[in-house]
């Protein structure tokens, strides 16, 4: 095993004022963890472990693993600072014996993958590597006057803190040091030589609300739109009742495998275009029985799922329906509801229009629905 990374989370943050621990308040649409394993490169790490309490493991962190599948994630009990839970963490990797560990704040989540590369690359040479920030303002010592410190004196140390792996855990464990700030302090101890980077001015520590406010300008917002589009005949011979957006509509239904509501279809396919994933006939095959007269509410929640595991939200939401009938205003209201329940969205984010097909082809001549779904996602 080559890289490890150990992610210390069990601080309480009492600096931002929160009852829920900075590292797992939702800042937007993620936690200060999530935003940060989704933009940590996989290829990185053959593991991580979180350092935690039991309680705020359970309570914070216990779906996890399932949403981060493409992370080896694991974890280990906080101690009573923050040396000791790097300590517990060190530990947990004795069986692995990597080559290298990174100790990283989760307060931190903007740090990028080119600094921890940085890092990395420093200790095929170094038994530790430091990324700082330079500090180039005067400084003076509060209440004591003509004490003056140069700025070339002045290091902001940061994380997250590479170390040769056998290097940290033998001074973790001789060291009579009990409560230090970090680790590097440790390896000081020894005599041994830090190797310092240069880090990155955007690598905050969020410890107060001016910084949660810096870090929801700066971080990654991303934007995605998708596009849906369904298409079925109608079933004169039939005495079930046409359903779109799980509306129940007095009027022949559609011929289709499932319920064939393509209100419903169109938006999941739009959907699962946003996200960059397969069509809906990827996950729910018109040849699997499974899914034979199924509820298409059932994909709707699916998507639901999906835009929540990838941390994104719906902006807005357009439908088109294309039919001569029925009237797709007098039902436009009952949709919607039954959208904004679903996609947890408001109704004001959605927009159910409808035209005909002028006279022209087998929904002009009354044979046919079709629909058409635009939505807008972000991650912000």
């Amino acid at each position: 095993m080559k890289n490890s990374l150990i992610l210390l989370a069990g601080g309480m943050g009492k600096r931002l004022g929160n009852k829920v621990p900075k590292q797992f308040v939702k800042f937007g649409n993620t936690s200060l963890i999530e935003y940060f394993l989704v933009h940590l490169d996989k290829s990185i790490f053959d593991n991580i472990i979180i350092t935690v309490s039991d309680k705020n493991r359970k309570k914070y962190l216990n779906s996890l693993k399932k949403q981060f599948p493409q992370h080896q994630i694991f974890f280990a009990l906080a101690g009573g600072s923050r040396q000791q839970s790097s300590n517990n963490a060190l530990k947990k990797l004795k069986k692995n014996r990597p080559k290298n560990v990174l100790i990283h704040d989760s307060a931190r989540p903007i740090v990028s993958n080119k600094l921890i590369l940085k890092i990395i690359k420093s200790l095929e040479k170094n038994t530790a590597a430091i990324p700082f920030i330079a500090h180039y303002d005067l400084i003076k010592i509060k209440s004591q006057q003509n004490i003056r410190l140069k700025s070339n004196q002045i290091m902001h140390i940061q994380t997250p803190q590479g170390f040769r792996y056998k290097d940290i855990l033998a001074v973790h464990d001789q060291t009579s040091l009990f409560n230090t700030k970090d680790d590097s302090i440790l390896i000081e101890e020894t005599g041994k030589k830090i190797k310092f980077i240069k880090g990155e001015m955007s690598n905050v520590k969020i410890t107060t609300k001016a910084d949660i406010e810096y870090f929801n300008k700066v971080k990654i917002k991303e934007y995605r739109c998708g596009i849906g589009y369904d298409i079925h005949k109608i079933n004169f011979q039939s005495n079930k009742k046409l359903k779109l957006c799980g509306v129940k509509v007095n009027h022949p239904p559609l011929i289709g495998h499932s319920d064939a509501d393509v209100g419903y279809h169109a938006v999941c396919d739009s959907i699962l275009g946003a996200l960059s994933m397969k069509d809906i006939g990827y996950f729910f095959s018109n040849k699997n029985p499974k899914w034979k007269n199924a509820n298409s509410k059932k994909f709707i929640e699916f998507c639901a799922q999906h835009l929540r595991e990838k941390y994104f939200r719906i902006i807005n939401l357009d439908i088109n329906f294309i039919c001569e009938s029925p009237n797709i205003s007098k039902i436009s209201s009952k949709m919607k509801k039954n959208l904004s329940l679903l996609l947890d969205i408001s109704l004001n984010q959605i927009s159910i229009k409808a035209t005909t097909n002028e006279k022209i082809s087998f929904i002009g001549k009354g044979e046919g629905i079709a629909a058409e779904s635009i939505v807008q996602i972000t991650n912000d």
